[in-house]
């Protein structure tokens, strides 16, 4: 064969060309090959340098608005209605008239009651000249004595009767119920109007055992409505139950707050936010920068090019940032985006 090359030179060229070609090939797939091998990038990260800010620690509860004075009318007497002068919905004075009972026979019987009274009075009178004389006995002045005493006592009890036919507003407010109708006959203590007072509103709230010591009498807390958006109230603690729920184990808190408008009603869904503590220098972190896994609290800082992973113990929420108390200082580099891509210990380029 190599003879026949040798003779041939076309022949030899083409060898030699093919040999070429396979050579060069070779180191194109070599260099491709070396192209191809695996090279670990730095994951592009931000951070924020952590520095002391002043936090103050608030406690939301919900609570129903009710209020502050809410009266049910009874009947102090026993009879018929002959006037009724509100509806639901009115506004009425305190002691303004809003109904009668039985008044015209109420006040004949008091008439009767007036003259049988002055009729035992001027009999009394007379016995008394009687035995004055020693013409009546001891015994008869005595009778007729007793009757002037039953006489008054029913005066005075028709007196209270009549009194009791005119039925008052006790307070201020709205009628928000009414029971009777004109010609009704009631018996005393019947339920007649209800009367509720809007110009204030109480809010009872119920406080776990771990936040009532920072729940204080007087203190000044913010509402808010869920049926009124865009306002807040100024309130105040009226009061803080001093014994737990025996059932919940919480206490019992009592908020009162104006309401001059009117436009809170009762049994509304609100919200009522206390100050629980002001913190002076608060590490905070975004909510989002925090990793939970296994059960723990983690978050990444940058140390010279390096993540370092954190296990942090956090405290108050503000807004979308919480408190770290363990875990952290002043002066961190934290990882607050392309934290959920890097490990403990790999490079990282700060943008």
């Amino acid at each position: 064969m190599l003879n026949a090359m040798t003779t041939n030179p076309r022949r030899w060229m083409s060898f030699a060309v093919i040999c070429a070609a396979l050579v060069l090939a070779g180191c194109e797939g070599t260099k491709s090959e070396a192209n191809n091998t695996p090279h670990t990038k730095a994951i592009r990260v931000r951070v924020v340098q952590l520095r002391p800010e002043p936090l103050k620690d608030y406690l939301t509860l919900l609570g129903a608005t009710e209020p502050e004075t809410d009266v049910r009318v009874s009947s102090e007497s026993a009879g018929t209605v002959v006037w009724i002068g509100v509806k639901e919905g009115d506004h009425v004075d305190e002691k303004s008239v809003i109904a009668r009972i039985d008044t015209a026979s109420s006040g004949a019987r008091f008439d009767r009651a007036k003259a049988a009274r002055k009729l035992a009075e001027e009999k009394l009178r007379r016995r008394r000249e009687l035995l004055r004389k020693g013409v009546l006995a001891q015994e008869e002045f005595d009778r007729i004595e007793t009757e002037l005493a039953r006489s008054e006592a029913s005066l005075k009890e028709m007196r209270v009767g009549v009194r009791h036919g005119v039925v008052r507003a006790p307070i201020s407010g709205i009628v928000n119920v009414k029971n009777i109708d004109k010609g009704e006959r009631v018996t005393e203590g019947a339920d007649m109007f209800e009367i509720v007072d809007l110009s204030r509103v109480r809010i009872t709230v119920k406080v776990s055992e771990t936040n009532i010591p920072h729940i204080h009498k007087n203190s000044r807390v913010s509402v808010r409505i869920d049926a009124i958006p865009g306002r807040v109230w100024d309130g105040k603690v009226e009061f803080v139950s001093c014994k737990a729920d025996e059932t919940v184990k919480t206490f019992k808190v009592k908020v009162i707050l104006d309401n001059p408008d009117g436009v809170i009603r009762a049994g509304m869904l609100a919200r009522v936010r206390f100050l629980r503590r002001s913190i002076r220098n608060a590490l905070l972190v975004p909510l989002h920068s925090i990793i939970t896994q296994g059960g723990e609290r983690l978050v990444y800082v940058e140390e010279n090019g390096i993540a370092r992973m954190r296990v942090v113990r956090v405290g108050a929420v503000e807004g979308d940032r919480v408190q770290v108390v363990n875990g952290l200082k002043s002066g961190d580099n934290l990882v607050i985006s392309g934290h959920t891509m890097v490990e403990d210990g790999m490079e990282v380029t700060v943008q």
